[in-house]
């Protein structure tokens, strides 16, 4: 999830006709709460205390059905001095768009996420997870948002896996002119992961349970904005530093790359 770090969501540009299709910058942990039919490439490098790491990751949005998608995403980490390398596990969101607003400007969603322990040594929660989550967003002006996102895990095979609730809140302003070709982004986004019990699939430094970790970090966030290539694929770029909370990520670089698939519902 980690990958998903800076992700703004790419959207057409389009002024939105209905509140479907309203689009929301992505938080640290999980998705904002619009749906999407597109391919994802994009590639975060990081560097921290405990090494410094690329994360390259392939991620693919189809609308199954009016209000309800299907998100996979396949990550990969490259590791130096002290960082692991091979696939991360992968995960699969099922999700419900729930309620939104044009007027408003806001949009619910909730769903099941599943994981799956493909990871390496070092990149694996090395078990299998089913939990629930709930997305929101609320923005104003057209400038000013707020995210907000809780997700639950329970493991599936392993009984001594810990429980975990993880949640994310997301302060983003638009600082460019609305139809600015290069919008610019200042954002920040703090994230809190609760290991409740277990005594593995805790994170590096937890020796037991209860274990809670909180990362603070600011952002700089550019995009997203059209390419040469088609109508339908844009890239986007952002920088993360972070100042509470996680040392293994203290500075993070993505750049992103979409490309839409069409979809017979408009959004």
């Amino acid at each position: 999830m980690r990958a998903a770090l800076l992700l703004l969501s790419l959207a057409t540009g389009q002024t939105p006709t209905k509140w479907e299709q309203l689009f929301f910058p992505f938080p640290i942990v999980g998705a904002p709460p619009q749906l999407e039919q597109q391919v994802q490439i994009f590639d975060s490098f990081f560097e921290g205390t405990q090494g410094l790491g690329d994360e390259p990751q392939a991620e693919l949005a189809v609308i199954a059905a009016p209000h309800l998608g299907l998100v996979l995403t396949v990550p990969f980490q490259v590791g130096w001095q002290g960082q692991p390398t091979g696939f991360q596990d992968l995960s699969l969101l099922v999700q419900w768009l729930a309620a939104g607003s044009l007027k408003l400007d806001d949009m619910v969603s909730a769903g099941v996420e599943s994981t799956f322990p493909a990871g390496a040594p070092g990149l694996t929660m090395g078990d299998f997870y089913e939990g629930l989550f709930v997305y929101g967003a609320q923005r104003f002006f057209h400038r000013l948002i707020f995210e907000g996102n809780v997700t639950g895990l329970l493991p599936v095979v392993h009984g001594s896996s810990a429980r975990q609730v993880d949640a994310a809140a997301l302060v983003s302003v638009l600082v460019t002119p609305l139809r600015a070709a290069f919008p610019v982004y200042l954002q920040v986004e703090a994230d809190s992961f609760t290991y409740l019990d277990g005594t593995t699939a805790l994170p590096p430094l937890a020796t037991a349970a209860p274990y809670e970790v909180l990362d603070v970090a600011p952002e700089l966030f550019l995009g997203p904005f059209p390419t040469f290539v088609s109508d339908g694929t844009r890239l986007a770029a952002g920088v993360s530093f972070n100042v509470l909370g996680d040392a293994t990520h203290l500075h993070t670089y993505t750049l992103t790359a979409a490309f839409d698939i069409p979809n017979p519902y408009g959004y």
